[in-house]
């Protein structure tokens, strides 16, 4: 018989190339989506009630809920969150309770003045990254005040900042689904 029938055909060498480099494709893609969320760091998932919000009675509780499970020592605080008033005083939180991911204080009922309130968080994810910044509440309407030192920090609530590693894992997904096209393309080809 010829030579060639005993060798393979350079288009099953293709395929077969093509073959591992799909699977090692696919293993770099399920690592990289498993690697992911311990590179991000926690970020703020949702507030309640709802950052820049104009309320018109002062909540019982606030809470803030991030990514990643929040770290405890046993009676240690290392998850906090503070709440100024309009006139830059500390609110006296009642208590501080943790379930998971959401840290929660409870506020005492008393009389609140209107205006602006400043929340501000720091917490220590599970990973051992602390983040920390904070946000503004409005009773009633914000503060006509021009005191900065009130000045919120809002990067917590940036749209790549919350969604930076579901981004990564699309960007990841696309790529993977452009090679996978490539590659079926291609064996469709050598078919013809």
């Amino acid at each position: 018989s010829p030579s060639w029938e005993k060798n393979p055909t350079l288009d099953e060498k293709g395929r077969t190339m093509l073959g591992k480099v799909s699977h090692l494709l696919i293993a770099l893609t399920l690592s990289i989506f498993s690697l992911t969320p311990a590179a991000a760091h926690t970020s703020v998932v949702k507030t309640v009630p709802q950052y820049k919000s104009t309320l018109t009675e002062m909540p019982q509780s606030i809470s803030i809920e991030f990514t990643d499970v929040l770290m405890t020592l046993g009676e240690k605080k290392v998850n906090t969150i503070e709440l100024t008033d309009p006139e830059g005083s500390p609110v006296v939180v009642e208590s501080t309770s943790i379930d998971q991911r959401t840290l929660t204080i409870q506020l005492p009922e008393q009389s609140y003045q209107d205006g602006t309130y400043l929340v501000s968080y720091r917490v220590v994810s599970a990973d051992g990254h602390s983040i920390s910044g904070s946000y503004e509440l409005y009773l009633n309407a914000p503060s006509k005040s021009t005191d900065t030192s009130l000045t919120a920090v809002e990067d917590h609530q940036s749209f790549f900042h919350l969604h930076q590693g579901h981004i990564i894992q699309a960007g990841v997904a696309l790529i993977f689904i452009a090679l996978w096209w490539g590659y079926r393309r291609f064996t469709r080809e050598q078919e013809l």
